[in-house]
């Protein structure tokens, strides 16, 4: 998929695997999403996602709704991120 390099000013090839390395290196991957999406229970709303990796096997994902940054977040390990870490569903992704 095409992810654009908000740091280097250029765009990229990079798979999901790819972008996690990415993301252990110390870079932020951040998804903009078609449409809001809403979390199973119905409290949170958002149409932006920024992941970033904490440490070890460890990652946090925070939100926005139309451009405003929300005070929730999530924390998962790399096997919790099969499920949840999907650019594919992205409209952009950009890398920052």
């Amino acid at each position: 998929m095409k992810v654009y390099d908000t740091v280097r000013k250029n765009e990229l090839e990079a798979d999901r695997d790819a972008l996690i390395a990415l993301m252990k290196d110390g870079r932020q991957v951040d998804f903009v999403l078609a449409s809001p999406v809403t979390d199973a229970d119905g409290y949170l709303t958002w149409d932006t996602e920024h992941w970033s990796h904490l440490q070890g096997s460890k990652f946090i994902r925070t939100y926005e709704l139309k451009g405003r940054t929300l005070r929730d977040f999530t924390h998962f390990n790399i096997y919790d991120m099969a499920d949840e870490f999907r650019p594919e569903r992205a409209e952009k992704v950009t890398l920052s």
